[in-house]
């Protein structure tokens, strides 16, 4: 019996041993916009459960390992998540940059050499989104249901002044109603077709194909494929490309973007 108890305790200490992940300490550094101030702001660690603060230079101490998700929080930012790559563990250095942008990833891959810390020149570098203006305005063929403004039938003072639907008899109304169909026959209403955010055909995008596939499939850097990604929806993917039957489709345009994207510089 007392082997046995000893065996489970070896064997249980063994398990709780090879579950442990080890985790090395990573300096970083929380660059933020001209004006803004960088201390207090929250670095927690949700794999580990454990976290820290920045100090007023914006610098801070973590353990970390590969794979981490890493929660940044501040009252003038919108808080989301990175996640912590294998280069960011090699060279053990942290940098984020926080910009108060409206839109984000919901998971941003933090990599050591996207940003220098230069504010002006990651600022100049940074691609910014376009927001479309949006005109809404009413279809011209709708039909709208009676409602309190709608014209008030049987009206005796209209009838009274000759206005009325009935004139010695006849609905003339009725009759210039038919002719009038007759004549310009109501145009059918194309189904209303929404069209996705730009937010929403990135995501997609992204859950297409791997971002790995992305960079060895058309050239493009991998800590650059976010950003392409972006470049392309935002330019030339439709709705439609993303169906599967026209995955050729899809696969050319991006394929055509990728040049466009490396082209400009933005590739390189």
């Amino acid at each position: 019996m007392k082997l046995l108890i000893t065996s489970f305790l070896i064997l249980f200490s063994l398990v709780c041993f090879s579950q442990q992940v080890e985790r090395v300490s990573v300096r970083g550094e929380v660059s933020v916009p001209k004006g803004e101030e960088k201390d207090q702001i929250s670095i927690y660690n949700e794999s580990s459960r454990r976290g820290t603060v920045t100090d007023d230079q914006g610098k801070f101490e973590l353990e970390v390992a590969a794979q981490d998700r890493i929660l940044i929080t501040a009252l003038q930012f919108q808080s989301y998540t990175v996640v912590v790559t294998e280069s960011v563990i090699e060279n053990k250095l942290m940098k984020i940059y926080l910009n108060p942008y409206v839109n984000k990833l919901d998971v941003v891959i933090l990599r050591n050499q996207n940003l220098t810390g230069d504010l002006e020149y990651d600022a100049k570098n940074t691609e910014v989104i376009a927001v479309p203006n949006v005109e809404l305005s009413f279809d011209a063929d709708a039909d709208f249901a009676p409602d309190r403004f709608s014209r008030v039938e049987g009206n005796a003072a209209q009838e009274a002044l000759g206005y009325g639907t009935l004139q010695n008899g006849v609905n003339f109304v009725s009759i210039i109603g038919v002719l009038a169909k007759a004549l310009f026959p109501k145009k059918k209403s194309e189904p209303y077709k929404p069209q996705l955010k730009e937010t929403e055909m990135v995501k997609l995008l992204q859950d297409k194909y791997s971002a790995a596939y992305y960079s060895e499939t058309f050239s493009i850097p991998l800590d650059r494929v976010d950003d392409f990604i972006y470049f392309a929806g935002e330019n030339a993917i439709t709705t439609n490309m993303l169906k599967p039957e026209n995955e050729v489709e899809l696969l050319e345009t991006l394929f055509i973007q990728s040049e466009l994207y490396k082209a400009r510089g933005s590739g390189e």
